[in-house]
């Protein structure tokens, strides 16, 4: 009888510890897979910068300068507006400048085409095929990391 109870205590230890030690092993695994994931995504993200930065023609710190004055710029219109009208004007004629920017984006794309007819050289690719690459395997790497 006393057998029979100390191998029941036995198993019912030894299963508990397997499960609590899965259970940790778990979230451990978790936590890993979640700070893979971040940092991927950073990764990502300085890579996109970087491509951005390379395709204005700047270097990354000229380029988070640039765009510190335009969030800059943004906030102090938003600061000055006095009521939800105003807020939403601010936010409609941003909206419009990025689209127009946009626009003028995809203009001067379209107008490589014609630029031998006018006489013009063809803007060289500021991106390099490394940075290609690179974003890439990044893209990758973030697919993989965050399932």
């Amino acid at each position: 009888m006393r057998a029979q109870l100390f191998s029941a205590i036995l198993t019912l230890a030894v299963i508990s510890v397997t499960t609590y030690g899965f259970i940790e092993w778990k979230a451990v695994e978790s936590a890993r897979q979640d700070a893979v994931c971040k940092t991927a995504h950073q990764h990502m993200e300085t890579l996109q910068i970087r491509a951005r930065a390379m395709a204005a023609g700047l270097s990354v710190d000229a380029y988070a300068d640039a765009e510190k004055a335009e969030v800059d710029k943004l906030v102090s219109a938003l600061d000055t507006a006095k009521n939800d009208a105003e807020v939403e004007a601010v936010i409609d004629a941003h909206a419009a400048e990025l689209q127009a920017q946009d626009a003028a984006s995809d203009a001067e794309l379209k107008n490589q085409g014609s630029q031998i007819f006018l006489e013009q050289k063809h803007k060289e690719q500021r991106i390099t095929t490394d940075i290609k690459q690179e974003i890439e395997r990044a893209e990758k790497a973030v697919a993989d990391a965050c399932r």
